[in-house]
């Protein structure tokens, strides 16, 4: 039974209609969060808001497979459907056919830094760069939505050199007041097109999520989430609840509409998702109770849906089970028996003969204890403190103070920020190297000391027995 959430749907005008304000919702991931994944993560929380993978425009109007990249259960709501594209006329055509699968949200992409995206026709992040025209292409959304479905824009803090906070709100006001988009979600970090890889450009620029809260102040009647820096649902909490209060008196009243959380969400699904209804939407109990009921739910949807998209002439099925064993692989993140269990999975698929789903599950899940898979979820916190990821990012502690104004740059850390000059993108990637090469200096020196510790174990253990045969 689902649970009666009290969230507001109205976020200072913006009206999120039944399923209210989305307080935490799973980033949009290019070849992670497809259908499938979707379906863990809604067996996981019933409130979380999910996200599609980036779909093209093309992609939509051309392909002769359109259910493979459009069609959810109707279980998946609320959903938000991401566009990519550039092109008024193509994104009009392809929200009409979205229109009809009934997404709860249409996005479109302007926050992605892989090249695959940016140098296709000049979208993802490169259309910061231009928003009149993502106001134009916001407007053609619309229009092909009948303005029946809520639009909104995801974005980053700046591209390349156009990294001023100015420019960024330059780009709101643009795309809200010409494109009528009144829901951003904002990506708290800057992207390098030219110089940094679309993994470097997930890391090596600083996050500076009070820009985020700059631009509450700046357009109290729009809706702003925040993406970057928070890795569980225990600090998704904690960021949806940073206000106007005393402790961060320079934020104004209320707070952000919601916290996004990307590659967290994929890598330990069950440590972020598990809690979330009540950790973060108030509700009564969380829908899963243990990872067996979990991965049982999950094998009636993966059973049913084996060869949905299409069966070959040689057997080959479309999805099949090795595709759609993937977004669970990592639901005993940290836990005992995840890798020999992973390994079984290898091995069973590699064997071949699987008869389902269920049949791979049935011969592989006695790698994992008893009291793994029936053990219920851990409370956030508890969660979150285990994995390291409990508590805020660092950056967030420049949040009491002075907020981002017109001259500021996305480029420089908390300290230089102001004033002072700004990293190039040279000396971001040496820091980056630096880190890396700390990283391994630890790594050998932990490896070192627990050689050295078992050492003198033996010594000990050889001691002991030396003395009892005296």
């Amino acid at each position: 039974m689902k649970c009666e959430v009290s969230q507001p749907s109205t976020a200072r005008g913006v009206d999120y209609g039944k399923h209210g304000r989305p307080l935490l919702s799973i980033a949009p991931m290019m070849e992670w969060t497809d259908v499938h994944y979707r379906q863990l993560a809604r067996l996981l929380s019933k409130h979380t808001w999910l996200w599609t993978e980036m779909v093209v425009d093309k992609t939509i109007i051309h392909t002769p497979l359109l259910d493979k990249h459009l069609w959810f259960p109707p279980e998946q709501h609320p959903i938000v459907l991401q566009l990519g594209g550039s092109d008024p006329a193509l994104l009009l055509q392809a929200a009409k056919v979205a229109a009809t699968y009934g997404y709860d949200e249409i996005n479109l992409n302007c926050g992605c830094p892989s090249d695959r995206v940016a140098g296709a026709g000049c979208f993802g992040a490169a259309l910061m760069l231009q928003p009149e025209l993502v106001a134009d292409c916001m407007a053609a959304i619309q229009q092909g939505l009948g303005h029946n479905t809520p639009v909104s824009v995801k974005c980053r803090l700046g591209v390349d050199d156009d990294d001023s906070y100015e420019q960024l709100a330059n780009f709101v006001r643009v795309v809200s007041e010409r494109g009528g988009v009144s829901r951003f979600v904002i990506h708290s970090r800057k992207c390098l097109l030219r110089g940094l890889s679309p993994s470097q450009n997930r890391s090596v620029p600083p996050l500076r999520p009070d820009w985020v809260w700059a631009l509450k102040r700046d357009f109290p009647h729009l809706s702003f989430q925040l993406n970057g820096g928070v890795l569980s649902s225990y600090a998704v909490n904690a960021a949806i609840n940073i206000d106007g209060s005393a402790q961060h008196a320079a934020l104004g009243p209320g707070s952000i509409d919601g916290v996004m959380v990307g590659r967290a969400g994929y890598n330990d699904p069950w440590g972020v998702l598990s809690d979330a209804d009540v950790a973060v939407f108030g509700a009564a109990s969380n829908p899963a109770v243990s990872r067996r009921q979990v991965i049982a739910d999950y094998c009636k949807y993966a059973d049913g849906i084996v060869g949905r998209w299409q069966v070959k002439d040689d057997g080959y099925h479309d999805p099949n089970i090795r595709v759609l064993v993937r977004p669970i692989l990592n639901l005993f993140h940290g836990d005992r028996g995840g890798k020999k269990w992973k390994n079984a999975v290898d091995g069973a698929l590699k064997a071949g003969g699987l008869a389902s789903f269920s049949d791979l599950m049935a011969k592989t899940l006695g790698q994992i204890p008893d009291d793994v898979l029936d053990a219920p979820p851990r409370s956030s916190r508890e969660a979150a403190l285990i994995l390291g990821n409990g508590e805020l990012h660092p950056c967030f502690d420049a949040l009491p103070g002075v907020l981002a104004q017109p001259g500021d740059r996305a480029r420089a850390d908390n300290e230089r920020r102001r004033g002072g000059s700004s990293p190039t993108r040279k000396e971001l990637r040496k820091e980056q190297r630096r880190q890396q090469q700390q990283h391994q200096v630890d790594a050998v020196a932990e490896v070192a000391a627990a050689a050295e510790q078992q050492r003198r174990q033996q010594e000990l253990l050889q001691g002991s027995c030396s003395a009892a045969k005296l």
